[in-house]
């Protein structure tokens, strides 16, 4: 037996496994809720499988001040056989490399069973009362929202202009051919996130897969020093237009030159295909030079909206102590 990560693949596995464990109660969803896990940078979902065969799971999360466990489940032909014990153990190691001194559980009252179980690994009933309520779609509307205007701009022409890298340290610019998923979560946060990129963060692996290893999206990472300090995608997908997109810099490396440099580099291989023309998109939310920047080598501007997001900070899909750069 291993235990691993949850795949795409183990979909329909997993969602067989809780059915005939009694895990799918309504209105926990298996089709949101394991995506919504997923794309959570403080969550995971492993799986116990044997010669092919997916024979246990257990889902982790962490809060800041302690661990929860969900969703343990062994196929019914192989319990008693310590694989329940080992997946506990796993996420138990999980919880303690992220400085979790507490992992807790919840448990039906009416299955006393597993709360023996628990009991023979060392588990306690604590004097909590535990509160909840569902919510509504309608509480979405309550969300506070964020003010956006978005700025469209285009290049008809390919601009005369030679790219030079500012003065000291080791640059590269290196495509990143079939991007990892999990890589490209990690530039989007540490980019992004100063600057309330949210969108891809509601996005699952799948989806996201499907952009960024798309042959016609072309990733280029720009290394400093050999660590990664920012990057910029340029999307081929439609015959009409090349467009720039999530063009920026790690914040360590911002104020160095890096941008012009950057911005430079994305123009010219933009035009390498000979697209009629290229377009960038920026908004309120973005660096303050970021407009005038695209205007100076040459975008102008064809179209501006407005638009209103919910916070992302309120939907836990951005840190909560960052404070938007408002209109």
């Amino acid at each position: 037996m291993k235990i691993r990560v949850y795949a795409d693949r183990d979909f329909d596995g997993v969602t067989a496994l809780w059915r005939a464990s009694g895990l799918d109660h309504a209105p926990n969803d298996p089709a949101r809720d394991i995506p919504m896990m997923r794309d959570a940078p403080n969550a995971e979902l492993f799986v116990a499988e044997e010669d092919g065969k997916l024979i246990g799971t257990v889902m982790i999360g962490q809060d800041g001040h302690r661990a929860w466990m969900y969703r343990l489940a062994v196929a019914p032909e192989r319990r008693r056989q310590g694989i329940g014990r080992a997946l506990v153990r796993h996420v138990e190691g999980w919880a303690a490399l992220r400085g979790m001194s507490k992992l807790q559980f919840m448990i039906r009252a009416e299955n006393a069973a597993v709360a023996g179980f628990y009991r023979s690994l060392g588990y306690e009933i604590e004097p909590r009362t535990v509160m909840a309520r569902r919510t509504a779609p309608e509480d979405r509307e309550k969300l506070p929202r964020i003010e956006v205007v978005v700025t469209l701009l285009e290049m008809t022409a390919r601009p005369a202009q030679h790219v030079t890298a500012p003065a000291g340290g080791k640059l590269a610019i290196l495509r990143a051919e079939n991007m990892p998923v999990r890589f490209f979560r990690y530039l989007y946060m540490a980019v992004g996130d100063p600057w309330f990129w949210y969108y891809r963060r509601y996005m699952s692996d799948a989806e996201i897969a499907a952009i960024v290893q798309d042959p016609r999206v072309e990733i280029y990472v720009l290394y400093v020093g050999g660590a990664p300090a920012g990057y910029v995608e340029i999307d081929r997908r439609e015959a009409t237009h090349a467009i720039i997109n999530h063009l920026g810099l790690v914040t360590d490396y911002i104020g160095r030159g890096l941008g012009p440099y950057l911005l430079g580099f994305a123009l010219d291989t933009a035009w390498m295909a000979g697209p009629p023309k290229v377009m960038i998109e920026t908004c309120s939310l973005d660096h303050p030079t970021a407009l005038p920047l695209y205007q100076k080598v040459g975008f102008v501007p064809v179209s501006q909206r407005t638009e209103w997001i919910e916070d992302p900070r309120m939907t836990g899909h951005l840190p909560s102590h960052l404070e938007p750069r408002l209109p």
